[in-house]
């Protein structure tokens, strides 16, 4: 975000001066336009005095003439001369007007612009009110000049010329009436403005330009925000995945996002780390746990041999303990398999007809208490690793043995991309905010389904992994019997895929 403000910052900055630079610019420009014209309506004014004969010189005037004829011309020469004057800015920053041919000029003008002050209203009294020209003639030689604009209005004049402004809004201009003596209207004089864009204009314009930068920074900077924030969202979720190290290129390379993105790599791999020496630990300690109870095994099997039928009983209940122990040394080494992604699957076609009925035929024991009503074709195939999906299935069987009241209900549905079985008990059920815990290893329920079932809670937990390494589920919903309903799900596609 401080890189963001200091952008901001930086580029407000350059903007503010850049618009300053133009509007200064422009100010200018529009200085030397008004000095220009002004200088246009002095010569014009100047050159007709002198050409007509009224004066022979023009204190007044920013010009210094040259004239090669003292005679006066007539009004159609000198209106000829005035519209066809050569005007021509010079190197030093003065101004030179020529009137007539360029090699022979009728008169000549050099100014400099030596001082801001422009006596247009003088020289406008010597030529308006020259008794040697009459009215016809001074309308005449002014209208064809055009650097001043002439036009009728209504307006009333107290004397011949007056001197007015005329305020339109922000702007203002600077112009004279003349009212003639032989003439009924009055006559409005001022300088003929050539500009096209009004300063307004250009200023509304410079700003505009100035917001559109700003905005285009702050959106580049969003849009690379943006894009820092999608990476960074993506290497948090391969961290998540069990992805360690990060990849390359990662942007903002000396920003906060990757000080953070590194400090997540580093707690994964930390806790990937210490997830690898409990599961090693735990799979050591089962691996361990064999020898002992294959010792204790053995031994209770010679000593029932040698006591009595009352001491025998204590014993064979001794060899039950030993088996549960080493049913759970099994279930934790299984388990450690499935968790620790090493697990290599071999998938083939199945009837799932004969899967489940060799699974309810070897624990044919334990269900011969329940109805066990399956709806299974015979013709049905499945795509599977036959050891791992009779294991998961032998669980969940097993598990709604435990808990029906009197019926267990197979059945096997499928569509185009996954394979469904789903074993329902009419037992009493498990809550609905409790079905996530049930595959939590280890995990036991405050209800009816407790440790006197019997169990150690990775049976599961085991179904659960199974069902992931084949691309699918386990989901858990309420049987119509009152029970609970187990959903395995995998998917018809898995097999295509190389797992490791």
């Amino acid at each position: 975000m401080w890189r963001l403000y200091r952008h901001l910052i930086l580029g407000g900055v350059v903007i503010v001066a850049c618009c300053y630079v133009v509007m200064e610019f422009t100010q200018i420009r529009f200085g030397a336009s008004r000095a220009e014209q002004l200088f246009c309506v002095d010569a014009e004014i100047s050159s007709v005095l002198l050409l007509s004969g009224v004066t022979k010189s023009l204190p007044d005037s920013q010009f210094t003439w040259t004239s090669k004829s003292s005679d006066p011309l007539s009004i159609a020469s000198m209106s000829s001369l005035v519209m066809d004057k050569k005007w021509l800015k010079l190197p030093d920053d003065s101004y030179q007007i020529t009137l007539g041919s360029p090699n022979e000029p009728m008169l000549t003008g050099h100014a400099k612009q030596e001082t801001p002050f422009f006596k247009i209203e003088s020289l406008l009294t010597q030529f308006l009110l020259a008794s040697e020209l009459s009215y016809l003639d001074k309308v005449s030689l002014l209208e064809s000049m055009p650097c001043l604009s002439v036009r009728e209005i209504d307006t009333k004049a107290t004397g011949p010329l007056i001197g007015v402004s005329i305020v339109r809004g922000a702007y203002s201009e600077y112009g004279f009436i003349w009212k003639d003596k032989e003439a009924n209207g009055s006559l409005y004089l001022s300088v003929a403005h050539d500009d096209n864009v009004s300063l307004t204009l250009i200023v509304v314009v410079v700003v505009g330009v100035g917001i559109t930068i700003m905005l285009m920074l702050i959106w580049r900077e969003l849009i690379s925000l943006d894009f820092k924030r999608k990476t960074f969202e993506s290497i948090t979720r391969q961290i998540a995945r069990g992805r360690s190290g990060l990849p390359k290129g990662i942007p903002d390379s000396s920003g906060t996002l990757k000080e953070l993105a590194y400090s997540f790599d580093s707690m994964s791999s930390h806790i990937q780390r210490l997830l690898k020496v409990q599961r090693e630990m735990i799979n050591a300690i089962s691996h361990e746990l064999r020898t002992p109870i294959a010792r204790l095994r053995f031994g209770l099997e010679v000593m029932k041999d040698e006591v009595n039928e009352d001491v025998a009983k204590t014993i064979e209940a001794l060899e039950g303990d030993v088996e549960e122990l080493n049913t759970l040394v099994d279930e934790v080494l299984t388990y450690g398999k499935l968790e620790a992604g090493s697990l290599a699957l071999n998938f083939k076609e199945l009837a799932i007809s004969e899967l489940v009925g060799d699974i309810l035929q070897h624990n044919h024991l334990l269900l011969q208490h329940l109805k066990v009503e399956v709806n299974i074709n015979e013709t049905d195939l499945v795509l599977a690793d036959e050891h791992h999906l009779s294991r998961a299935l032998q669980n969940l069987i097993l598990n709604a043995a435990k808990y029906a009241a009197g019926k267990i209900v197979i059945s096997f549905t499928y569509d185009e991309e996954r394979w469904q079985l789903d074993i329902e008990d009419d037992g009493p059920g498990i809550a609905f905010e409790d079905r996530d815990k049930v595959f939590i290893p280890f995990q036991r329920l405050d209800n009816s389904r407790t440790r006197a079932s019997g169990g150690y809670g990775l049976g599961l937990a085991i179904v659960q992994r199974i069902a992931f390494w084949h691309g699918g589920a386990v989901l858990i919903d309420a049987s119509e019997s009152g029970g609970a309903k187990f959903s395995l799900i995998w998917s018809r596609n898995q097999h295509q895929n190389t797992l490791s």
